[in-house]
This record gives structure tokens, sequence and C-alpha cells, in this order.
């Protein structure tokens, strides 16, 4: 897939009931949505602010999130559960920095936090100019387990 030709949008209804179903298989189950209700996605207040989706024409490719603490830039996204596992992650997630970069008006590091053990997400991170830059242990959503996480930057270009 072309992801330049993606735009990015303000979550939407559609959209948000759209993601809130996606299911990945193992060993990537922990991050599907469907069956785990997730509040901030449908959080209607975050839309267009922290809430996005990236569309191709009318498709739902991935889901976007961003937001600032203090000075520093969050982010993290989801893409498609029927999109995964091709080699261009990367590409998705350049085009998702790319435009919340312009539409923020923001020109500083971004940080995200990545599950270690994902070497899959740490691989296309890294593809996409991000690098690591200390380690942090967190729970993994709705696992109630504990997992080493990095967190990983990309300079501001």
């Amino acid at each position: 897939m072309d992801y330049s030709t993606c735009t990015l949008k303000a979550m939407d209804e559609r959209a948000a009931q759209e993601i809130s179903v996606w299911e990945y298989p193992e060993p990537f189950a922990m991050y599907s949505f469907k069956g785990h209700p997730n509040g901030y996605l449908l959080n209607q207040a975050v839309w267009g602010s922290e809430q996005f989706y990236l569309a191709f024409k009318d498709r739902v490719v991935g889901q976007v999130a961003c937001q600032m603490e203090g000075e520093r830039l969050w982010v993290g996204w989801s893409l498609s559960p029927s999109l995964c596992g091709r080699g261009e992650g990367h590409r998705f997630i350049e085009q998702c920095v790319f435009k919340i970069r312009k539409y923020k008006a923001y020109t500083g590091k971004i940080y995200l936090r990545v599950a270690r053990s994902n070497r899959r997400a740490v691989r296309a991170y890294q593809k996409a100019g991000f690098v690591y830059e200390r380690a942090v242990w967190d729970e993994i959503a709705y696992t109630g387990r504990t997992e080493e996480f990095w967190v990983m930057t990309q300079e501001s270009f």
C-alpha cells in the first residue's frame, strides 16, 4: 500500500467502531481491541485532538493517538490487522509521524513506548528512524502482566 496517499482524519464514530473490533493473531493478540473496552478510543472529547485514524479513501488503515506531556509528544498507533505482516509497517509509521507533525505543527522529538518482546514493532520503528532511549517496566494492557518496554524517540527533522 502507498501510505503517502492516505489522509489523517479526526476519529469519528464509524472509524472508532471499526477499530474497536480489530483482532490480531498470536503472538500479537494482546494488542487486539476486540473484547477490551477502550474508553480512550471512544472518548469523543479527544477526537481530532488526540485520536485520529489514517484512511485510504474510505478505508480505515490505522489508528493514531498522540498526547502532549509537557513539551513532549507521545505517539501510539495500530495498523489494521489486514495490513500487518507485510514488511511495510515502517512506511505506515513514517506517514503517521509526518502527518501528525504537520497537523500539530510539531518539530520536536517524538516519543513512543513499545514492548521489548514485540520484535516486529521494534524493527518497524527502527526502520522509521526511532532509536532506543531507555527501558521502563509497565503492565501490558488487559493482561495483568508486567513487561519491559522500550522508550524510543525520533529526532525532529
